[in-house]
């Protein structure tokens, strides 16, 4: 359980900073789903993010993605015949990663 509780610790300190700072928890399911698709060399679109009907309605999820895109957190990529427009994490977003998965491994370390 001390793993859990610095893990917590560490990835708050992580949501502090100024880039990743007021990400709300439906922005981070988000942004959690897109980055574990292209982990599996998987793009979701809008509309997969738009049937997450359990984290949000689709009119909450559509200004979520929004906001990212804003923030720069994710990017849009029309598919090959340009009917699809795919997600992908942000350079920003993998630095979100990054610095979670930092805080995993230094949580189980300090175990």
């Amino acid at each position: 359980m001390k793993a859990l509780f610095k893990y917590h610790k560490l990835a708050e300190s992580v949501e502090a900073q100024p880039s990743f700072k007021g990400l709300d928890p439906v922005q981070i399911e988000i942004l959690m789903a897109i980055g574990t698709s292209r982990l599996n060399d998987e793009m979701l679109t809008v509309s997969n993010i738009l049937e997450m009907t359990e984290l949000a309605s689709p009119a909450t999820l559509h200004g979520r993605l929004k906001e990212l895109r804003t923030r720069g957190f994710i990017e849009i990529v029309s598919g090959q015949d340009n009917r699809f427009k795919f997600l992908q994490p942000s350079d920003l977003a993998n630095e979100y990663f990054n610095a979670l998965d930092r805080c995993i491994r230094k949580a189980v370390q300090a175990a």
